[in-house]
């Protein structure tokens, strides 16, 4: 995935987003840093209201441009 891809939910493909980048969450005391994808979708927003929200990148997919 790049920066400005349209990308789709793999369970809800009818919900479709930009792909915005990915941003890690610093773990501590001995917690895993965590990856995952910003996407800002076009029908909804995220629960405190912002644009841009984040989500699993294994759960995303960009949506085939021969379609």
């Amino acid at each position: 995935m790049k920066l400005g891809d349209l990308v789709k939910r793999k369970m809800y493909p009818n919900n479709l987003g930009l792909f915005m980048g990915m941003r890690t969450f610093k773990g501590y005391e001995g917690v895993d840093d965590y990856t995952c994808a910003e996407v800002m979708w076009f029908h909804t927003r995220a629960s405190n209201g912002d644009a841009v929200s984040t989500i699993q990148h294994d759960l995303i997919e960009v949506v085939d441009e021969n379609r």
